[in-house]
């Protein structure tokens, strides 16, 4: 996973303490320093306004999430019983039918992934949805058509 990803949701979940250090280490130095009033209290509306501002991204961002995984969630749901199918059925190949099934697949995890990768999807839920990918792939018929499909490079990098 990437670093940045990883730095962005800690920040995000911890800003508040993070902000409250600066806010008081901030003041303690601008007094030490005998700075006016207006200049300590100045610094104190920015940071303010900066709280104000993160705590607002965050809520864009996690109505962001909530439209995208319920989205997935129900594209997935639309073929998870086609795909049930597919990995119980003792056929070696795929029929057509099957393999636009897949390939709706391998889709909708590829565009998960991309908005994983750019930062949209929380690393424990993008865990969870690659688990279950990694479970579908391991069944060898699936396993063939996205070894197939993967050099098309139509799946934003999707590392399966």
């Amino acid at each position: 996973m990437r670093i940045s990803i990883k730095l962005k949701f800690w920040f995000l979940e911890h800003y508040w303490w993070l902000l409250c250090i600066v806010i008081t280490s901030t003041s303690a130095i601008l007094i030490v320093l005998k700075e006016p009033l207006t200049t300590i209290v100045t610094v104190i509306g920015a940071l303010l306004s900066l709280i104000y501002f993160l705590q607002k991204q965050k809520l864009e961002e996690l109505r962001l999430f909530r439209e995208l995984f319920k989205e997935f969630n129900e594209r997935y749901d639309a073929m998870n019983e086609q795909l049930a199918k597919i990995l119980e059925s003792k056929e070696v190949e795929v029929s057509p039918q099957e393999k636009e099934t897949l390939i709706d697949y391998f889709n909708l995890c590829g565009e998960e992934y991309l908005y994983f990768i750019r930062g949209y999807i929380d690393p424990i839920v993008w865990e969870a949805w690659f688990n279950g990918m990694k479970l579908i792939l391991s069944v060898p018929r699936v396993e063939r058509v996205w070894s197939i499909e993967r050099k098309t490079g139509s799946y934003y990098g999707l590392p399966l």
